[in-house]
Order: C-alpha cells, then sequence, then structure tokens
C-alpha cells in the first residue's frame, strides 16, 4: 500500500480541498476495486487507518480485526468491521445522485448515501441498559471523529462531491448536525424546535421520549422522529447558496407552528428522573 498521509493529522474536515487531501487521494490505489468497484479491501482498511478507527478499535482491546465488504451495485454496499464474530462498525452505503437547488437554478451531483451507521461496544454490555440509546443493543465505541473522517475520506477516494446521510434516531441527527445540513427545511424545523421546546433534557433523555411516543405537538399529535436526510457539501461555498434566506425563511415558518409538549408522567414512566 502507499505511504499514509494522514495518519496522527488533524480531522479530515479541517482539510478540504487543500493539497493535504490531494495527496491522500493519489496515495491510493485507483484500480477497479471491491467498494463501488473503486475501491480495493486494502485500500478501505487502508482508510480505517488513516482516519485512526483501528487505532481506537485496539485501544478498547479489539484485536485482531476483520473486515467485510458485500454489495454488487451502486445501489448497495454493506461494510463491517468485526471481532470474534461480533460487529464493531457497520455502515451501509450506495451512491445517488441528487438534484440540488442553487437559487433558482438546479443541479445534479452525486453524493455518497450512508444509509446506516452503527458501532458497537460489546465488552461494555454489562453496564446499565437504561444508560443505551434507542437502537442500541451495547453501547456504542464513541469514535464519532473517526467515523466522520472515514466518511470523508470514502467521498473523495470516490471521486465524489459529498455525502447524504439519514440518522434514524434524534440523537444521530444532532451529532451529524456539526457538519452537515438538513437537505429539507422542514426537518431542520422539527429538529430546531424539539432542541429548542426542551433544553434541559440530555440528548439520550429526549431521543428515547421521541422514541416512544411520548412528545407531542399541539396540531400534529405524537412526533415520529423519521430518518430524514443531512447533506455534506466537498464544496462549502455551496452551503451559502442553497441554505440561504429563501430556505431559512421556510425553517422559521414552520418552526412557528410547532407547539411541543410531554406526555404526563412519560419521564418517570420511562426512568429518564433526573
Amino acid at each position: 500500500m502507499g505511504r499514509r498521509i494522514a495518519y496522527n493529522n488533524p480531522r479530515f474536515f479541517d482539510f478540504v480541498y487543500d493539497d493535504f487531501l490531494c495527496a491522500a487521494v493519489d496515495s491510493l490505489d485507483s484500480q477497479s476495486g471491491v467498494l463501488f468497484h473503486s475501491l480495493t479491501k486494502e485500500s478501505v482498511l487502508e482508510l480505517f487507518e488513516i482516519t485512526g478507527v483501528l487505532s481506537e478499535l485496539k485501544k478498547r482491546g479489539y484485536d485482531p480485526l476483520q473486515l467485510d465488504l458485500s454489495g454488487s451495485d451502486d445501489s448497495y454496499q454493506r461494510l463491517t468491521l468485526t471481532w470474534q464474530n461480533e460487529i464493531l462498525v457497520h455502515v451501509r452505503l450506495s451512491i445517488q445522485e441528487y438534484r440540488i437547488r442553487l437559487n433558482d437554478y438546479f443541479f445534479k451531483e452525486k453524493y455518497l448515501v450512508v444509509n446506516w451507521l452503527q458501532t458497537r461496544h460489546p465488552k461494555q454490555a454489562s453496564r446499565d441498559s437504561s444508560r443505551l440509546y434507542p437502537g442500541q443493543d451495547v453501547p456504542g465505541l464513541g469514535i464519532f471523529p473517526e467515523m466522520s473522517d472515514m466518511i470523508g475520506f470514502l467521498i473523495i477516494s470516490l471521486r465524489l462531491n459529498g455525502a447524504v446521510i439519514r440518522p434514524e434516531y434524534f440523537h444521530d441527527a444532532v451529532l451529524f448536525s456539526r457538519k452537515f445540513h438538513f437537505l429539507e427545511p422542514e426537518s431542520k424545523a422539527l429538529y430546531v424546535a424539539l432542541k429548542k421546546t426542551f433544553p434541559k433534557l440530555s440528548i439520550r433523555a429526549l431521543s428515547t421520549l421521541i422514541q416512544n411516543g411520548k412528545v407531542l405537538d399541539a396540531k400534529r399529535g405524537v412526533i415520529q422522529w423519521k430518518p430524514v436526510e443531512m447533506i455534506f457539501f466537498l464544496e462549502k461555498t455551496l452551503n451559502f447558496f442553497v441554505f440561504d434566506r429563501k430556505f431559512e425563511k421556510k425553517v422559521s415558518k414552520t418552526l412557528s407552528t410547532y407547539k411541543l409538549s410531554l406526555v404526563e408522567g412519560a419521564e418517570k414512566e420511562l426512568g429518564l428522573d433526573p
């Protein structure tokens, strides 16, 4: 494999579009591979090493690790890192063309779509199950920065224009909101309404309440979190044009229609009392 360009350097998202990334792309195998017919298994494994995912897993006592890739076309690819038959990292990917509005025009570009992303820390399975987030059977690995970098390097390695992620749960959206933007104003409005209405609730508590149907809106009834789309543009300047004043006005208009509350006694019922 080529020399490791990025290992022990600052985060991917601090370096978009500079010489550092160009060198990182050039260091990868360009021959036909397994992942989207572009990257070899060895190249994907190197990306896990470059981004620090492997070193973080080894720090937690997971070694040796096995990488598996499956899927045959752009509509479905599955990537897993396992240890002793336990899945530690599970990602489902696709490549899709998105039609993005830019002022009064539309443009089409291909994006990496992350349909599912999960990390598991089975060695911590004995921890208090009441502390788990919705969707977890064991605690997560706490490697969000490294996995974000992995997504970033996959974007440039596959010569795509950015990434779209579909957070399955509210707490996932909170994590990805650091770098990703809600593609639809209605989705952002709900997200902002939840955070503004319940500022004292922990992210885990609020996500749990939503998942159990304990958050109500005066007009809409029970609030359900659906996997909404969030986008990251490799070309950062697009953010200013796509998420412009018109977009924010739509967010504000929808936000003003929300009047959220909790089902009485919901926190006690779910064991979420402070």
